[in-house]
């Protein structure tokens, strides 16, 4: 019976620990790996950068210079930023990273017949449902409402191979 009470006791004290650590921190642990495993995915796989810019702010991206919205400026919600990512935006360059948007109605309770020509391109790669998630998730905990672009966030982003690049850039 002692043993069972201190098995009992340990596990609520692990519980504990636990619980404090996340409130401690403020972000649970799997939340901060989503966030970096986004931010990868934001750079490297989906290549979002080359349109809205390496800072979200629709500035020096290769294939948009200027015309992407600023995602730093946004005020859609979590889930509507997933929704983009993952059905794109009729009608505008947005593609669409799902691989079976708009085959059935997932995609603004709409298909490929309802929308015609404003169907969004598929783009070149598609992402898998976490990873729609993960970069959801830097979306909104890095980028929405980061103001303007600072010297810090630039070095942060480009680590050590910054240089010159972050120059341009404020302190604050």
């Amino acid at each position: 019976m002692q043993l069972t009470i201190r098995s009992h006791s340990a596990l609520r004290a692990a519980s504990v620990a636990a619980a404090l650590l996340v409130l401690g921190t403020g972000v649970p642990r799997a939340q901060t790996d989503d966030v970096a495993r986004g931010r990868d995915i934001w750079t490297n796989k989906a290549g979002c950068t080359q349109c809205h810019g390496w800072a979200g702010d629709g500035a020096h991206g290769f294939h948009s210079e200027g015309l992407a919205p600023s995602l730093r400026l946004t005020q859609l919600t979590r889930d509507q930023i997933r929704m983009t990512i993952q059905c794109g935006r009729p009608g505008t360059p947005m593609p669409h990273f799902d691989r079976f948007a708009y085959t059935d109605k997932r995609c603004y309770g709409m298909t490929e017949a309802d929308l015609g020509s404003a169907v969004p391109n598929r783009a070149e790669v598609t992402l898998q449902s976490y990873e729609i998630d993960a970069l959801a998730d830097y979306i909104e905990t890095k980028i929405k409402g980061a103001g303007p672009v600072t010297r810090a966030q630039c070095t942060d982003f480009f680590g050590a191979a910054a240089g010159s690049r972050c120059d341009s850039y404020p302190n604050q």
